[in-house]
């Protein structure tokens, strides 16, 4: 079963949060706005400047803003960023090894049809329309 972790549901509270937001929104503020403990909300706000969703600034007036990428965000890239290697079952992952391989007659639906057909869906949808 698909489900998305705590960071990458954490992750889209900070980013609405930012939504409305022109100038860069200190740390503090977001952990008293949102209740999200600060260690972690640091680290889903490092993820999110990695992959240039955020911008971060230092100092007095430092912060974070969204990004001009963030528009661009489709919810397959997001989810990739906390969750990783997206699939309903494990053998759809890379370099997994099954037991059952030679005998297995829905591999080839859960990977070539089921998985793609999700994953192309998440795609279409930009993270931006989401929130």
């Amino acid at each position: 079963m698909l489900n998305i972790s705590k960071q990458s549901d954490y992750g889209m509270l900070f980013i609405s949060y930012l939504l409305n937001r022109k100038d860069f929104v200190p740390l503090s503020e977001l952990i008293e706005k949102t209740k999200l403990p600060k260690r972690f909300l640091a680290r889903i706000a490092a993820q999110l400047v990695k992959n240039k969703i955020v911008e971060s600034r230092e100092g007095k007036v430092g912060g974070y803003k969204l990004s001009r990428k963030f528009s661009e965000v489709n919810f397959y890239d997001y989810l990739k960023i906390f969750e990783g290697n997206l699939s309903f079952v494990d053998c759809c992952a890379n370099n997994c090894y099954c037991q059952w391989e030679t005998i297995c007659q829905q591999k080839n639906f859960l990977k070539n049809k089921l998985n793609q057909n999700v994953i192309d869906q998440l795609k279409k949808w930009k993270l931006v329309d989401l929130l």
